[in-house]
């Protein structure tokens, strides 16, 4: 494990694409210095981690280090020791904010886990399948779920109302049909107000109710 981890940064920059590392007793000190790694290597297509007693740690390290990672696609994680697949979900969809959420990963395409993470494996399939799009269509399709999951944050953005048009075409396009009619319902009135209430703004009354939903 020593001879992995001393030279994990050198394993991934020599224009490798795949890396079998399963059955290495890395535990989670060894998959820190991967994920280290991982952090600036853009090579690395598909990763092998089977057997290697990740537990949380090691888990959480490796899912933080993905969210900087735009190239990994595969990564092999059975019959490790982490009880909870949260990490790899916050990794590939952070609602903690629209910023966190256009961040978060949209390029990993397929995790290979052990049976019997019920609920949790389907919510990572269902983002996985996501990504599966590509990572430009990935992150519309999340940045649609997150201001569906509540309209309100919509007019909560401090963004121009110019823009507002262009965040409706995510949800036309990547959403659902009650998104986008709970938005145009919603929409006009915000933009007017926003434009009443900014010194100088120089949108037109009929700029602001004319807009292009789809």
């Amino acid at each position: 494990m020593n001879a992995i981890t001393n030279n994990a940064t050198n394993i991934t920059s020599r224009g490798i694409r795949t890396l079998l590392l399963g059955d290495n007793n890395l535990h989670d000190d060894g998959v820190n210095a991967i994920a280290y790694a991982l952090e600036t290597n853009q090579l690395l297509e598909s990763l092998m981690l089977d057997d290697n007693c990740i537990g949380a740690r090691g888990l959480t390290a490796l899912a933080n280090s993905l969210r900087k990672n735009y190239k990994l696609e595969r990564l092999h994680l059975k019959h490790n020791s982490f009880q909870s697949l949260a990490p790899l979900i916050t990794c590939l969809f952070n609602k903690r904010s629209l910023d966190d959420v256009v961040d978060s990963n949209h390029s990993m395409k397929h995790i290979f886990l052990d049976c019997g993470y019920s609920y949790e494996s389907r919510e990572l399939e269902v983002l996985l399948k996501i990504n599966r799009l590509g990572r430009k269509e990935a992150r519309r399709a999340k940045v649609a779920l997150y201001l569906e999951e509540d309209l309100g944050r919509l007019f909560e953005l401090d963004i121009d109302a110019r823009l507002c048009p262009d965040v409706v075409g995510i949800l036309a396009q990547s959403g659902s049909l009650n998104g986008v009619f709970g938005v145009v319902k919603n929409l006009p009135s915000a933009i007017f107000s926003r434009c009443e209430s900014s010194d100088g703004c120089d949108l037109r009354i009929e700029d602001c109710m004319e807009v292009e939903y789809l």
